[in-house]
């Protein structure tokens, strides 16, 4: 960019031609910034008005440093900026912050180079000798590549504890960071999320403070995934989201005690690719597992989850309509070996596609393993083709005191097919009333997001069968997303009969 279009910069805003705190060339201290009068001072007695009738406390300026740092910390720096027109001593004060947030939604590219120009000089003017966070998000290119090294080696020097870099990309143009090598080796780091970023470290890494790490949209592999579980010694939570190359996450760390695994992306060449590869999950220590989000035609194997204390699987497969039994198999034993890793687990949370995988199962009369979880969440909205899917869960389920159903969750449909569909159709109203008793040890049905329309039938049948052989059951709570009648709908569960005479059902909205 050109010294005469920096120039003509000076006076926008990112996106639209008006005055802004983030011009290249703006500094809070400079004797050209003046600030407007304070929306909160209408007699302008701050700034030399005629109004001097009455002598007011100025409270906003009273307020101890510590505390006024302390509401800074939460606002994005341009607000941050901006504050000082509410006070004389806040004038300064923001250059004192521990918490530096930037934040820039806009795609507009001059938009873009003015925020990171700020960033800039937001850095040389920071006076504080610690900060405790550090937080950018902006869609990145490799233009700004030095300037984002730079803001690598402030946080180097400033000692920083929680680093959030969402370098987010522009629509399917790529274009990914690397972390540099002197960030690999910081004692202070105790959060840290990438996106966007990929870790290329030369040597170890060694961050032995460090509690939880994100990695977001990254290239992966077992050397790095090593590297990570060898020199963060004090790391309980993982999360990889949307991460590709590898086929493998082997978690060896006896620190990690939650892993996260959110959708794995793929590289342009795996487009082609018809075939169904494993993605194997090797977790020794960790006692929380979540597995969520796309996964195309990966097979999920786990190995070695033993110390599994509670589990979540909510994610869902690339397949096409199925016809016939035999195009099933593949997800059927992908499920059902992965609920045979997880019998032992206490709770357990199962969303919409595998809960539809299961009702192929049930309606072929094929078995599902025997779990031993107490605490249940069945992420679904309940629509027909889950029914029997819900019913084969809750037949190998047969410990569950709470059961908790969310409707509100995200609806992933499996495609069964026409076919399928046609030659296995079923009553859905009347599905529960001919099933089993599978609740023998329930003792609290949650149910949130429900909404309830007269003639909406497939909820109200499970709540009669609930009732009816709930032998322990204590209560059953239903969150209200949305109502056209409570009245109708307390009728109808006051008519269905009751085994436990301390059951009481509470609504909340």
């Amino acid at each position: 960019m050109s010294e005469s279009e920096g120039e003509h910069e000076e006076n926008l805003d990112y996106d639209s031609p008006r005055y802004s705190p983030y011009s290249p060339r703006y500094s809070p201290a400079s004797p050209r910034y003046s600030p407007s009068p304070s929306p909160y001072n209408s007699d302008q007695s701050y700034y030399g008005g005629k109004c001097h009738k009455t002598e007011k406390t100025d409270r906003i300026s009273a307020l101890p440093d510590s505390l006024i740092l302390h509401i800074l910390s939460s606002l994005d720096m341009g607000e941050v900026v901006r504050t000082g027109v509410l006070s004389k001593r806040w004038h300064l004060l923001w250059t004192s912050q521990q918490s530096l947030i930037f934040s820039y939604s806009g795609q507009h590219v001059n938009g873009i180079y003015k925020f990171v120009i700020f960033i800039d000089n937001t850095l040389l003017l920071c006076r504080s000798g610690m900060v405790k966070k550090f937080s950018v998000d902006f869609i990145y290119s490799k233009r700004f590549v030095r300037h984002v090294n730079r803001w690598m080696i402030f946080i180097k020097n400033k000692l920083v504890e929680e680093l959030d870099l969402n370098l987010r990309s522009r629509g399917n143009l790529i274009e990914i960071y690397n972390l540099p090598q002197i960030m690999y080796f910081d004692v202070r780091l105790r959060h840290l999320s990438l996106c966007n970023c990929n870790l290329v470290p030369k040597e170890e890494i060694y961050w032995p403070a460090l509690r939880d790490l994100e990695i977001g949209y990254a290239e992966l592999n077992r050397d790095v995934i090593k590297k990570i579980c060898s020199g963060c010694r004090a790391l309980e939570s993982l999360k990889f989201r949307s991460c590709y190359g590898v086929d493998y996450f082997d978690i060896d760390s006896k620190s990690v005690k939650k892993l996260v695994i959110h959708e794995y992306g793929r590289q342009n060449h795996d487009d082609a690719d018809d075939d169904d590869d494993e993605l194997g999950i090797y977790a020794r220590n960790v006692t929380s597992l979540e597995i969520c989000g796309y996964f195309h035609k990966r097979i999920l194997v786990l190995e070695d989850v033993k110390a599994l204390l509670d589990a979540k699987l909510d994610f869902y497969r690339n397949t096409d309509d199925y016809e016939i039994e035999r195009e099933f198999r593949t997800d059927q034993n992908m499920l059902k070996n992965l609920l045979v890793s997880l019998q032992h687990v206490e709770k357990l949370s199962i969303g919409t596609w595998c809960l539809q995988v299961l009702t192929s199962l049930e309606i072929r009369n094929l078995p599902c393993p025997r779990m031993r979880c107490k605490y249940l969440t069945l992420n679904t909205p309940m629509k027909k083709w889950e029914l029997p899917g819900i019913a084969i869960l809750l037949q190998s389920c047969p410990q569950v005191e709470m059961l908790h159903i969310n409707t509100e969750s995200a609806f992933e449909e499996y495609h069964f097919g026409s076919h399928f569909k046609n030659s296995n159709d079923f009553n859905g109203e009347n599905y529960w009333i001919s099933r089993p008793c599978w609740v023998l040890h329930l003792k609290t049905l949650r149910i949130h997001g429900y909404e309830w329309w007269d003639g909406d039938e497939y909820i109200l049948s499970f709540l009669q069968v609930v009732l009816k052989n709930g032998m322990v059951l204590q209560k059953i709570i239903i969150d209200f997303f949305e109502i056209n009648s409570y009245e109708k709908l307390t009728k109808k569960l006051l008519s269905f009969p009751r085994s436990s005479r301390e059951a009481v059902i509470l609504f909340s909205s």
